[in-house]
Protein backbone atom coordinates (compact mmCIF):
# COMPACT_ATOMS: atom_id res chain seq x y z
CA UNK A 1 0.00 0.00 0.00
CA UNK A 2 2.84 2.33 0.90
CA UNK A 3 4.58 1.51 -3.12
CA UNK A 4 1.50 2.09 -4.13
CA UNK A 5 0.64 5.93 -2.42
CA UNK A 6 4.58 6.71 -3.19
CA UNK A 7 3.86 6.06 -6.97
CA UNK A 8 0.40 8.30 -7.06
CA UNK A 9 2.48 10.57 -5.41
CA UNK A 10 5.32 10.86 -7.45
CA UNK A 11 2.69 11.00 -10.78
CA UNK A 12 0.82 13.65 -9.57
CA UNK A 13 4.11 15.27 -9.05
CA UNK A 14 5.14 14.69 -12.74
CA UNK A 15 1.44 15.92 -14.26
CA UNK A 16 1.83 18.82 -12.04
CA UNK A 17 5.57 19.43 -13.56
CA UNK A 18 4.26 18.82 -17.37
CA UNK A 19 1.03 21.17 -16.76
CA UNK A 20 2.98 23.76 -14.90
CA UNK A 21 1.39 24.17 -12.17
CA UNK A 22 2.66 24.63 -8.63
CA UNK A 23 0.62 22.71 -6.18
CA UNK A 24 0.56 22.23 -2.48
CA UNK A 25 2.93 19.94 -1.04
CA UNK A 26 1.54 17.19 1.42
CA UNK A 27 4.32 14.57 0.64
CA UNK A 28 6.96 14.37 3.78
CA UNK A 29 10.34 13.48 2.68
CA UNK A 30 10.26 9.93 3.29
CA UNK A 31 13.16 7.55 2.38
CA UNK A 32 9.93 5.68 0.66
CA UNK A 33 10.85 8.68 -2.04
CA UNK A 34 14.73 9.25 -2.42
CA UNK A 35 15.09 6.02 -4.51
CA UNK A 36 12.29 7.59 -7.01
CA UNK A 37 13.36 11.54 -7.69
CA UNK A 38 16.25 13.95 -6.36
CA UNK A 39 15.20 16.42 -3.69
CA UNK A 40 11.96 18.03 -4.33
CA UNK A 41 12.45 22.37 -3.77
CA UNK A 42 9.77 23.04 -0.88
CA UNK A 43 8.58 25.95 0.11
CA UNK A 44 5.80 27.25 1.98
CA UNK A 45 4.31 24.26 1.59
CA UNK A 46 4.42 24.34 -2.08
CA UNK A 47 6.38 22.29 -4.88
CA UNK A 48 8.25 25.02 -6.63
CA UNK A 49 10.38 22.85 -9.26
CA UNK A 50 10.10 18.86 -8.33
CA UNK A 51 12.79 16.83 -9.90
CA UNK A 52 11.65 13.64 -11.35
CA UNK A 53 14.61 11.06 -12.11
CA UNK A 54 12.95 10.04 -15.72
CA UNK A 55 12.97 13.74 -16.28
CA UNK A 56 16.39 15.82 -17.25
CA UNK A 57 17.48 18.29 -14.74
CA UNK A 58 16.01 22.05 -15.64
CA UNK A 59 18.10 24.99 -15.02
CA UNK A 60 15.77 25.94 -12.43
CA UNK A 61 15.90 22.72 -10.38
CA UNK A 62 20.52 23.44 -11.28
CA UNK A 63 20.21 26.66 -9.62
CA UNK A 64 18.11 25.65 -6.40
CA UNK A 65 20.24 22.67 -5.88
CA UNK A 66 23.39 24.65 -6.45
CA UNK A 67 22.16 27.84 -4.16
CA UNK A 68 21.59 24.95 -1.23
CA UNK A 69 24.95 23.34 -1.72
CA UNK A 70 27.49 24.08 1.10
CA UNK A 71 29.35 27.45 0.87
CA UNK A 72 33.04 26.34 -0.89
CA UNK A 73 34.81 29.56 -0.27
CA UNK A 74 37.85 28.21 -2.68
CA UNK A 75 35.73 27.86 -5.57
CA UNK A 76 34.22 31.24 -4.73
CA UNK A 77 37.63 33.02 -4.53
CA UNK A 78 38.84 31.22 -8.19
CA UNK A 79 35.61 32.90 -9.70
CA UNK A 80 36.24 36.27 -8.50
CA UNK A 81 39.79 36.04 -9.69
CA UNK A 82 38.47 34.69 -12.79
CA UNK A 83 36.24 37.35 -13.46
CA UNK A 84 38.42 39.92 -12.57
CA UNK A 85 40.62 38.71 -15.43
CA UNK A 86 38.17 38.83 -17.96
CA UNK A 87 37.18 42.19 -16.44
CA UNK A 88 40.81 43.33 -16.77
CA UNK A 89 41.15 41.88 -20.26
CA UNK A 90 38.18 43.72 -21.39
CA UNK A 91 39.60 47.14 -20.70
CA UNK A 92 42.92 46.70 -22.13
CA UNK A 93 41.41 45.74 -25.07
CA UNK A 94 39.25 48.53 -25.30
CA UNK A 95 42.05 51.49 -24.33
CA UNK A 96 44.26 49.70 -26.57
CA UNK A 97 41.51 50.31 -29.62
CA UNK A 98 40.53 53.87 -28.19
CA UNK A 99 44.62 54.73 -28.44
CA UNK A 100 45.11 53.81 -31.75
CA UNK A 101 42.09 55.44 -32.97
CA UNK A 102 42.92 58.55 -30.88
CA UNK A 103 46.94 58.11 -32.67
CA UNK A 104 45.44 57.60 -35.89
CA UNK A 105 43.33 60.57 -35.68
CA UNK A 106 45.73 62.83 -34.20
CA UNK A 107 48.68 62.58 -36.82
CA UNK A 108 46.17 63.16 -39.29
CA UNK A 109 45.23 66.22 -37.20
CA UNK A 110 48.80 67.67 -37.13
CA UNK A 111 49.20 67.26 -40.77
CA UNK A 112 46.21 69.39 -41.51
CA UNK A 113 47.80 71.83 -38.75
CA UNK A 114 51.10 72.01 -40.75
CA UNK A 115 48.94 72.25 -44.56
CA UNK A 116 46.77 74.81 -43.64
CA UNK A 117 49.52 77.05 -41.50
CA UNK A 118 51.55 76.90 -44.82
CA UNK A 119 49.05 78.61 -46.96
CA UNK A 120 49.47 82.01 -44.47
CA UNK A 121 53.29 82.10 -44.77
CA UNK A 122 55.58 83.81 -47.58
CA UNK A 123 57.81 80.92 -47.53
CA UNK A 124 56.01 77.74 -47.62
CA UNK A 125 57.73 74.71 -45.63
CA UNK A 126 60.93 77.08 -45.36
CA UNK A 127 61.35 77.22 -41.47
CA UNK A 128 64.43 79.15 -39.97
CA UNK A 129 65.56 78.93 -36.18
CA UNK A 130 67.78 81.43 -34.58
CA UNK A 131 69.74 80.64 -31.32
CA UNK A 132 70.16 84.23 -29.38
CA UNK A 133 72.09 84.73 -26.13
CA UNK A 134 69.20 86.66 -23.97
CA UNK A 135 71.35 88.06 -21.45
CA UNK A 136 73.71 90.08 -24.69
CA UNK A 137 71.30 90.48 -27.47
CA UNK A 138 67.58 92.28 -27.56
CA UNK A 139 67.46 91.79 -31.13
CA UNK A 140 66.59 88.49 -33.42
CA UNK A 141 68.74 89.45 -36.58
CA UNK A 142 71.63 89.41 -33.72
CA UNK A 143 71.45 85.50 -33.91
CA UNK A 144 74.39 83.83 -32.66
CA UNK A 145 73.64 80.52 -35.06
CA UNK A 146 70.76 80.71 -37.51
CA UNK A 147 69.44 77.12 -38.67
CA UNK A 148 67.01 77.15 -42.18
CA UNK A 149 65.35 73.89 -42.78
CA UNK A 150 63.92 73.84 -46.41
CA UNK A 151 61.77 71.36 -47.26
CA UNK A 152 61.51 71.99 -50.94
CA UNK A 153 65.00 71.88 -51.27
CA UNK A 154 65.23 69.33 -48.85
CA UNK A 155 68.60 71.07 -47.48
CA UNK A 156 69.67 72.50 -44.10
CA UNK A 157 71.44 75.39 -43.90
CA UNK A 158 74.35 76.27 -41.27
CA UNK A 159 74.88 80.14 -40.57
CA UNK A 160 76.90 82.07 -37.94
CA UNK A 161 75.55 85.42 -36.37
CA UNK A 162 77.17 87.62 -33.81
CA UNK A 163 79.69 85.25 -32.04
CA UNK A 164 81.31 88.15 -29.69
CA UNK A 165 81.87 87.13 -26.29
CA UNK A 166 80.80 83.23 -27.02
CA UNK A 167 83.81 82.20 -25.72
CA UNK A 168 82.10 79.36 -23.70
CA UNK A 169 80.03 77.92 -26.40
CA UNK A 170 82.20 77.65 -29.49
CA UNK A 171 85.33 75.98 -29.75
CA UNK A 172 87.32 77.94 -32.36
CA UNK A 173 87.87 80.72 -29.67
CA UNK A 174 90.33 78.26 -27.40
CA UNK A 175 92.32 79.08 -30.29
CA UNK A 176 92.86 82.71 -30.73
CA UNK A 177 93.57 83.28 -26.57
CA UNK A 178 96.39 80.64 -27.28
CA UNK A 179 98.81 82.72 -27.29
CA UNK A 180 98.18 84.36 -24.31
CA UNK A 181 97.80 81.62 -22.18
CA UNK A 182 101.36 80.12 -23.62
CA UNK A 183 102.74 83.26 -22.42
CA UNK A 184 101.08 82.93 -18.96
CA UNK A 185 102.76 79.30 -18.98
CA UNK A 186 106.00 80.51 -19.81
CA UNK A 187 105.65 83.40 -16.97
CA UNK A 188 105.04 80.88 -14.60
CA UNK A 189 107.81 78.41 -15.30
CA UNK A 190 110.02 81.04 -14.80
CA UNK A 191 108.58 81.90 -11.40
CA UNK A 192 109.16 78.72 -10.28
CA UNK A 193 112.71 78.60 -11.35
CA UNK A 194 113.56 82.06 -9.92
CA UNK A 195 111.61 80.51 -6.29
CA UNK A 196 114.18 77.17 -6.47
CA UNK A 197 117.10 79.47 -6.11
CA UNK A 198 117.75 79.43 -2.26
CA UNK A 199 120.37 82.37 -2.21
CA UNK A 200 118.98 85.01 -4.71
CA UNK A 201 120.82 88.25 -5.68
CA UNK A 202 119.64 91.65 -5.75
CA UNK A 203 119.01 90.89 -10.08
CA UNK A 204 116.97 87.72 -9.21
CA UNK A 205 114.75 89.71 -6.66
CA UNK A 206 114.03 92.21 -9.20
CA UNK A 207 113.58 90.02 -11.62
CA UNK A 208 110.89 87.97 -10.12
CA UNK A 209 109.58 90.89 -9.15
CA UNK A 210 108.75 91.89 -12.35
CA UNK A 211 108.01 88.77 -13.45
CA UNK A 212 105.18 88.51 -10.91
CA UNK A 213 103.60 92.14 -11.91
CA UNK A 214 103.57 91.00 -15.68
CA UNK A 215 102.19 88.20 -15.07
CA UNK A 216 99.07 89.60 -12.66
CA UNK A 217 98.48 92.31 -15.85
CA UNK A 218 98.15 89.75 -18.24
CA UNK A 219 95.32 88.39 -16.08
CA UNK A 220 93.76 90.68 -15.31
CA UNK A 221 93.21 91.99 -18.64
CA UNK A 222 89.68 90.72 -20.92
CA UNK A 223 91.44 88.58 -23.00
CA UNK A 224 93.90 87.21 -20.49
CA UNK A 225 90.32 86.38 -17.97
CA UNK A 226 88.88 84.90 -20.59
CA UNK A 227 91.73 82.78 -21.54
CA UNK A 228 92.30 81.67 -18.07
CA UNK A 229 88.03 80.80 -17.88
CA UNK A 230 88.74 78.45 -21.25
CA UNK A 231 91.68 76.74 -19.68
CA UNK A 232 90.33 76.09 -16.53
CA UNK A 233 87.08 74.38 -18.17
CA UNK A 234 89.33 72.51 -19.99
CA UNK A 235 91.89 70.92 -18.20
CA UNK A 236 90.49 71.31 -14.65
CA UNK A 237 86.55 71.58 -14.21
CA UNK A 238 86.03 68.56 -16.94
CA UNK A 239 88.21 68.27 -19.62
CA UNK A 240 86.26 65.19 -21.57
CA UNK A 241 82.49 66.68 -20.78
CA UNK A 242 84.16 69.91 -22.00
CA UNK A 243 85.63 68.45 -25.37
CA UNK A 244 82.39 66.24 -25.99
CA UNK A 245 80.08 69.10 -25.96
CA UNK A 246 81.09 70.57 -29.02
CA UNK A 247 79.19 67.89 -30.82
CA UNK A 248 76.23 69.94 -31.73
CA UNK A 249 73.82 67.47 -33.99
CA UNK A 250 71.78 68.45 -36.38
CA UNK A 251 69.62 66.84 -39.29
CA UNK A 252 70.43 67.22 -42.67
CA UNK A 253 67.51 66.58 -45.01
CA UNK A 254 69.77 66.04 -48.03
CA UNK A 255 70.94 62.87 -46.12
CA UNK A 256 68.34 62.52 -43.40
CA UNK A 257 71.43 61.70 -41.33
CA UNK A 258 72.80 63.74 -38.70
CA UNK A 259 75.93 65.85 -38.95
CA UNK A 260 77.62 67.58 -36.43
CA UNK A 261 78.45 71.59 -35.96
CA UNK A 262 81.94 70.85 -34.78
CA UNK A 263 82.47 74.74 -33.56
CA UNK A 264 79.64 74.92 -31.06
CA UNK A 265 79.26 73.45 -27.91
CA UNK A 266 75.88 72.35 -26.82
CA UNK A 267 75.83 74.57 -24.16
CA UNK A 268 74.28 76.64 -26.01
CA UNK A 269 70.87 74.83 -25.02
CA UNK A 270 71.33 77.17 -21.55
CA UNK A 271 69.01 79.02 -20.14
CA UNK A 272 70.63 82.13 -21.28
CA UNK A 273 70.30 81.00 -24.97
CA UNK A 274 66.96 81.20 -26.57
CA UNK A 275 65.40 79.22 -29.84
CA UNK A 276 63.14 81.12 -31.92
CA UNK A 277 61.05 80.86 -34.95
CA UNK A 278 61.55 83.88 -37.45
CA UNK A 279 60.47 84.58 -40.94
CA UNK A 280 63.02 86.42 -43.66
CA UNK A 281 62.15 89.53 -42.16
CA UNK A 282 63.21 88.19 -38.37
CA UNK A 283 60.07 88.49 -37.22
CA UNK A 284 59.03 85.99 -34.51
CA UNK A 285 56.44 83.27 -35.90
CA UNK A 286 54.13 81.34 -33.67
CA UNK A 287 52.86 78.31 -34.98
CA UNK A 288 52.22 74.48 -34.08
CA UNK A 289 55.32 73.87 -37.04
CA UNK A 290 57.53 76.14 -35.67
CA UNK A 291 56.99 75.28 -32.34
CA UNK A 292 57.35 71.50 -32.45
CA UNK A 293 61.01 72.15 -35.36
CA UNK A 294 62.05 74.08 -31.96
CA UNK A 295 61.75 71.26 -29.55
CA UNK A 296 63.31 68.78 -32.26
CA UNK A 297 66.53 71.00 -32.86
CA UNK A 298 66.80 71.82 -29.31
CA UNK A 299 66.33 67.89 -28.62
CA UNK A 300 68.56 66.19 -31.48
CA UNK A 301 71.23 68.64 -30.98
CA UNK A 302 72.15 66.57 -28.03
CA UNK A 303 70.27 63.07 -28.60
CA UNK A 304 70.21 61.99 -32.39
CA UNK A 305 67.27 59.28 -31.61
CA UNK A 306 65.22 62.08 -30.35
CA UNK A 307 62.16 61.37 -32.15
CA UNK A 308 61.68 62.92 -35.56
CA UNK A 309 57.90 63.07 -35.87
CA UNK A 310 57.61 66.69 -36.98
CA UNK A 311 59.79 66.08 -39.71
CA UNK A 312 57.85 63.40 -41.21
CA UNK A 313 54.36 65.12 -41.04
CA UNK A 314 56.18 68.01 -42.63
CA UNK A 315 57.57 66.05 -45.19
CA UNK A 316 53.96 64.08 -45.39
CA UNK A 317 52.09 67.27 -45.70
CA UNK A 318 54.65 68.31 -48.23
CA UNK A 319 53.66 65.05 -50.59
CA UNK A 320 49.88 65.68 -50.38
CA UNK A 321 50.08 69.42 -50.84
CA UNK A 322 52.18 68.49 -53.93
CA UNK A 323 49.06 65.97 -54.96
CA UNK A 324 46.60 68.41 -54.47
CA UNK A 325 47.64 71.13 -56.74
CA UNK A 326 48.81 68.41 -59.35
CA UNK A 327 45.30 67.34 -59.14
CA UNK A 328 43.80 70.57 -59.84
Amino acid sequence: MNAMNAINAINAIVESYNNNIVEPCNIKHTDTLKPYMRIPCFFNNYILYPCYTAITDTFPCQLINTITQPFDIAIFVYSVLYLCIIIMIGIFLYWDTIYKNAKKYSKCNNISKIIDESVYTETPYVYTIVIINTKRIKKLSEYIIKITYDFNKMDTNIEYGNTEGEDTIFQYRIHDHKAILEEIKTLEAQINELNKISQKTDNDVTELRYIKLKLIDIKNTDEGKKALLLKYMEDIKAPETFHDSFNYNYLNLTTMKPDIIEDISTRINGNNYKYYAVDKDFKMIHSYTTSELIKFTKGYSQNINYPMSIIDYIIFSKIQRDKNINMN
